[in-house]
Order: structure tokens, then C-alpha cells, then sequence
């Protein structure tokens, strides 16, 4: 019997990209986990691939497992890579494009 409450989601950001092909020309999203205030998505996202400009009604946390990503918010844009994250609040408007193939972990906090 195992006690151990965690639950893995993967070991590294190959597993993600085994896990989750990114589909020709599109943006997918792939239900990971939800839990007790939190809800995990994986975006996978071919380059060129839009997540045109939307809200989410409770913050979030995004971060690029694979690729690159121009993550645009109000006046600014962010060149997020492998490893970059960006939080935003509820309510505000944003957008996603991916410039290479990408692998992106989004949390939705509450």
C-alpha cells in the first residue's frame, strides 16, 4: 500500500512532449489535473498557432515546459522560452503565440 499523496505529472519536459504531440497548425489544450483550488492544463502549441486574445475568471500561472512563446498582455509583450513563467490576474485580457512548437503548463488558481 502506498501512502504517498503526490502525483507526478511528468519527470521531465521530454515526458510533456511524449505525453502531449502538438497537432499540425493548432492550438490544444489537454486536461492534467484538477485539485482543491487549482485546475492544471497542458497548451500544446504548433508554431505560428494563436490563442487569441481572452480572460481567465480566476488567476493564472503560465509556464513554457517546451518551445517558444510571445505572450501578450495589455501594452506589453513577453518572448517566454523553456522555463519562463508569468502570472496574470483574473479578468485580464491575454495572448498567446507560439513561435516555435510549444509545450506550455497552465494553472488556474481558485
Amino acid at each position: 500500500m502506498n501512502a504517498d499523496p503526490s502525483v507526478l505529472l511528468a519527470a521531465s519536459a521530454a515526458e510533456f512532449a511524449t505525453a502531449y504531440p502538438i497537432d499540425a497548425g493548432r492550438v490544444r489544450p489537454h486536461k492534467i489535473l484538477d485539485g482543491d483550488g487549482f485546475k492544471i492544463r497542458t497548451l500544446t502549441m504548433d508554431a505560428g498557432a494563436v490563442m487569441r486574445e481572452h480572460r481567465a475568471p480566476v488567476p493564472i500561472l503560465v509556464q513554457v515546459i517546451s518551445g517558444r512563446v510571445l505572450f501578450r498582455v495589455g501594452d506589453s509583450e513577453y518572448d517566454l522560452t523553456a522555463g519562463g513563467a508569468i502570472q496574470v490576474p483574473a479578468g485580464i485580457l491575454h495572448e498567446l503565440e507560439a513561435v516555435d512548437p510549444a509545450h506550455v503548463l497552465l494553472t488556474l488558481l481558485g
